[in-house]
């Protein structure tokens, strides 16, 4: 057995919990681990491979539900806060990671754990209680339906102010599968987790720790993290645009590349797109920048509505996606109406990516004549009307009246459709995939988007691939948006680096100012990890990635899930630069796999797993062959 890290980066220790039975135990984390995985999305993933029986349904108690930190986590690297949930996804019964920054993780750490592994349920609604050695459950039954905001505040009253917080809202503790885990005004969204956490029953983690988090070589780390500060402050990006217009700023942009998706991706071009970028925010509804713990950045805003319908909202965002989404994807340019949605997919816990892509998609059915105003409960959804939009949201946070079947997401309201009304045209303009809705950037004005959306291990994802820094903002170098040359290399990088920075314990804005180099150098001086070459980074993010699509292959996904919705392969963008272009998938996805080392089936073959070493740590014998 190699040596137990702690010490150096890490704790050294992964923290276990049986429910109700409130069996605990630790696991220790050795080096072997930690070098091949690293933490958060590595560690996840392979924990949640060897824990999780294949074919487990999500919401079943046998579920497991893992909190994990990275070796960066806590430390003064920029922007080292953040914390990843993994489990399987109950929108899509894939491999599902989402991340969060803020203080939680932080807190995780400092009690004395790189991970929390949760497996079984409450036999009432609860709070995992979680101070440093002392793990206990405490009844959460009086805060049942209450808002996320209004329940960490409640917690932290109760336990102290120096406990940390994830909490789940109304939409959790029903199960819907677009509710998110909620934390310091901040969210892990997408996927399903808080709907996870609430088939545990577990209302809330709250986490308290005073634990030191020491490195290996202090001085050499100082340095390193000192000149990725430097290289953050002197970034464009990370010291101008964000600080300044938060993730919005690249919103007229992109609008103007073509690639802005418009009401449900029927174009990638806003007629109204500067009535919601990041200037006219700035202008008129934010009134203070926020930045997570330890961040330079400072990419948040608060938004705050002074007059009409929606006076006295106020809200932590919106965020690019979130205003795309409830914004130009349904066809809306008002400020105020986003920044109320917003603030109500924040209280009832739930993804406002997946919220804005199922209300386009009802906007579609009812214009299509597909549902019916008496249908809806009395509601006409027509395309810009924020009113309507926010009853909507309204109605799926509350899971009333047609909020039941909306907060079920696209796929599972087109299949509902379709078996009800025989409405098989909604399988064109269902805009998912493998049943998780899509983001922020049209494919068919960036073909490499395409292929992340088709290939993304959690389902449509803009951020396990995002070539769109490069395809349609000329970040690290332009390469032509159109052209599917070259594209599946560049979604493969962009793949494996992310998987790298959601293991380390590092935000992706702060990635778009260095590289895997300032990357490894802190990594090394932290942990005494001996990664000798930015090569031997880059294959563990490949190796991450790999076993997250062994699990996907081991639940029964295969190459025929690799693809996207009707309209983006067969319905030609209307207008802008890429009008005429249909996102042209199979140009790229055969050359994919061969790059990847994958069979035709999409499945890693034995050859690439062994020289990547997982069957080393993991059984795979039944899945290759």
């Amino acid at each position: 057995m190699s040596e137990v890290m702690g010490d150096r980066g890490y704790m050294g220790k992964i923290l276990h919990v049986e429910l109700p039975s409130m069996r605990v135990h630790t696991e220790a984390l050795t080096e072997d681990i930690a070098y091949h995985f690293l933490g958060g999305k590595g560690l996840g993933a392979y924990l949640l491979f060897k824990m999780l029986k294949p074919k487990t349904p999500p919401l079943s108690p046998d579920n497991v539900l893992i909190f994990a930190t990275g070796p960066l986590t806590g430390t003064i690297a920029p922007t080292g806060n953040r914390f990843c949930v993994v489990t399987k996804s109950p929108a899509t019964g894939t491999f599902d990671d989402s991340h969060c920054g803020g203080p939680f993780g932080i807190a995780l750490k400092r009690a004395g754990y790189d991970a929390l592994v949760i497996r079984g349920a409450a036999d009432e609604l609860s709070i995992l209680v979680i101070d440093e050695d002392h793990v206990d459950l405490a009844s959460a039954k009086d805060l049942a339906g209450m808002f996320t905001y209004d329940a960490e505040r409640e917690i932290k009253s109760r336990l102290g102010r120096d406990f940390e917080v994830a909490v789940i809202g109304p939409a959790g503790e029903r199960m819907a599968p677009i509710a998110g885990i909620f934390s310091a005004l901040r969210a892990a969204g997408r996927g399903g987790t808080g709907a996870v956490m609430g088939s545990k029953k577990l209302k809330a983690v709250a986490v308290r720790g005073h634990k030191p988090i020491k490195v290996y070589d202090p001085k050499r780390f100082r340095r390193f993290a000192w000149i990725a500060h430097r290289m953050v402050r002197m970034h464009e990006s990370t010291a101008r645009h964000l600080p300044r217009y938060g993730s919005a700023n690249i919103l007229e942009t992109i609008n103007e590349m073509g690639a802005l998706p418009t009401r449900n991706y029927r174009s990638g071009v806003f007629e109204r797109a500067e009535e919601v970028a990041g200037e006219r925010w700035r202008e008129t509804l934010w009134i203070r920048d926020v930045a997570c713990k330890g961040c330079p950045i400072a990419c948040s805003k608060v938004a705050y509505v002074k007059e009409g319908p929606f006076k006295g909202t106020i809200v932590d965002g919106p965020d690019y996606e979130t205003i795309w989404a409830l914004g130009p994807q349904c066809g809306i340019s008002s400020r105020e109406a986003i920044a109320r949605a917003n603030q109500l997919c924040d209280l009832y816990g739930i993804d406002t990516i997946s919220t804005g892509n199922i209300i386009a998609f009802i906007m579609e059915c009812y214009e299509r004549g597909i549902l019916t105003e008496d249908e809806l409960d009395g509601l006409r959804p027509m395309w810009g009307d924020g009113e309507v939009m926010v009853k909507l949201v309204e109605k799926i946070g509350k899971g009333e009246g047609i909020g039941g079947l909306l907060q079920q997401g696209v796929r599972r309201i087109a299949e509902y459709l379709i078996k009800a009304k025989g409405a098989e045209e909604c399988l064109f303009f269902a805009m998912h995939v493998k049943g998780l809705e899509l983001p922020a950037y049209e494919p068919r004005a960036a073909q490499g988007m395409g292929l992340g959306y088709a290939t993304s291990d959690r389902g449509a994802c803009h951020l396990r691939g995002w070539t769109a820094g490069q395809e349609l903002l000329g970040y690290g170098g332009a390469v032509d948006p159109l052209t599917t040359k070259g594209k599946a290399q560049l979604v493969i990088d962009r793949q494996n680096e992310k998987a790298v920075v959601d293991s380390v314990g590092i935000c992706f804005y702060a990635f778009q100012a260095f590289t895997l180099k300032e990357i490894r150098n802190m990594l090394v001086s932290c942990t005494g990890l001996s990664y000798r070459n930015n090569r031997e980074l880059y294959v563990t993010g490949e190796r991450i990635y790999n076993l997250t699509r062994l699990f996907n292959v081991r639940e029964g996904f295969t190459a025929k899930d690799d693809s996207l919705p009707e309209r983006l392969l067969k319905e030609p963008a209307p207008e802008g630069p890429a009008k005429g272009h249909v996102v042209r998938l199979e140009e790229m996805l055969k050359e994919y796999y061969a790059l990847r080392g994958w069979d035709e089936n999409g499945i890693p073959t034995k050859e690439k797993l062994e020289e990547l070493g997982l069957s080393k740590f993991l059984d795979i014998s039944m899945i290759v062959h």
